[in-house]
């Protein structure tokens, strides 16, 4: 027996040929089909000219030598299929793990929903996704609906020996959201102006995303019409401009008003009135301090105390009653505001009264008025 004859020799001239096995191939010629590489042993072995393929064959010339992977182990004329693009991707997909470590974010592509979570691969590692570490949100029950989803993840356990990761791609949405957040408070201000999607009603207003976080339109900003709602305002799902007239960063809130950049009605009506006009009222509500009257069209104003008579009134109610009609005249007006200023005293004409007058030595006299003092 020759010598130089041993088992290692006669091994190594046969390929174990098995789908999904790495071989090394020599592309031998380009044939019509695909590319003709020798892998070793008897068999011949073709790379199919695909679109992935050819991209990855672009820059092989006969005589290279590469690696491929084993996709078909005969097809009709006898040849082994192989790819080269698989190896290729396969290839990076472990150059990248070399350089992976806990706490790096990566791209995954969802390949399997399984009990328990999901499922992918980063080059010959299988990445696992816990379904509690898929969304910060809600997770759709029905995980076959990540299948194929490509999906950003943080790696947070690496098994060399076993080829697994454990991933989270919960992770990256908290980080996500804490970038958010952030940001949106370096730029939030009371008054600035912002865009926001109406994303849900309440009984008391409206939930509207502003980049990314909540903000409350409540019903009485979102209209002058205090018979409207949010809801009667709002198309759901609709992006609106809305001005800041609260930012809470202590407690995370922002309150919204749309009616604040929405022409308001009471203006105009108020600007059809002047210092001086004497108005037809009703008596709305009594306050400690006056009462609080309607007139015209829907406008109100404020009869103070002080304004209710010449005389010393203790309380409003001494002059005036809800539902009561009076003429009263305005005294201060301020349509920007909307605020109204009315006086009944003013309306009348003001009586033979005892004048209190402070002498220089600040001692106090009576003067009677002498026009009248016979009368």
């Amino acid at each position: 027996m020759d010598e130089n004859f041993n088992l290692n020799n006669i091994d190594r001239t046969f390929v174990r040929f098995r789908v999904g096995a790495k071989v090394d191939a020599v592309a031998v010629a380009e044939m019509k089909s695909g590319l003709l590489v020798n892998i070793g042993g008897k068999k011949d072995g073709l790379i199919p000219y695909l679109p992935e393929e050819l991209e990855a064959l672009k820059d092989v010339e006969v005589g290279d030598k590469f690696e491929a992977i084993i996709t078909n182990t005969k097809d009709e004329s006898g040849a082994v299929l192989l790819s080269k693009a698989k190896a290729d991707e396969i290839r990076r997909g472990e150059q990248m793990i070399n350089n992976l470590q806990v706490g790096d974010e990566v791209e995954i592509i969802i390949t399997h929903a399984v009990h328990g979570g999901l499922q992918s691969k980063l080059g010959n590692f299988e990445v696992f996704v816990p379904y509690s570490q898929i969304s910060i949100r809600r997770v759709d029950n029905n995980l076959e609906n990540y299948v194929n989803k490509q999906l950003k993840a943080i790696i947070i356990e690496i098994d060399l020996l076993n080829k697994k990761i454990i991933a989270s791609i919960k992770a990256v949405e908290e980080n996500e959201k804490h970038t958010r957040e952030t940001a949106f408070w370096e730029a939030m201000y009371l008054d600035k102006v912002v865009k926001g999607k109406v994303v849900r009603f309440t009984d008391f207003g409206a939930f509207v995303n502003v980049d990314g976080i909540d903000c409350l339109v409540h019903n009485s900003e979102s209209s002058y019409d205090k018979n409207k709602v949010a809801s009667d305002v709002f198309e759901l799902g609709k992006e609106y401009e809305f001005k800041v007239i609260k930012c809470d960063k202590e407690q995370g809130k922002v309150s919204l008003s749309y009616k604040a950049l929405q022409p308001n009605p009471t203006i105009e009506k108020l600007k059809q009135y002047h210092v001086g006009d004497v108005v037809h009222c009703t008596v709305k509500k009594i306050l400690s301090f006056g009462a609080l009257v309607t007139f015209g069209d829907g406008l109100e104003g404020l009869l103070h105390v002080k304004e209710a008579s010449h005389y010393y009134v203790r309380n409003i109610y001494e002059v005036a009653k809800v539902g009561e009609e009076l003429d009263l005249k305005i005294i201060a007006l301020d349509p920007e505001k909307c605020k109204v200023s009315l006086s009944l005293k003013a309306t009348q004409e003001e009586p033979e009264i005892v004048k209190l007058a402070r002498n220089r030595d600040g001692s106090m006299t009576f003067n009677f008025d002498r026009e009248n003092e016979n009368k």
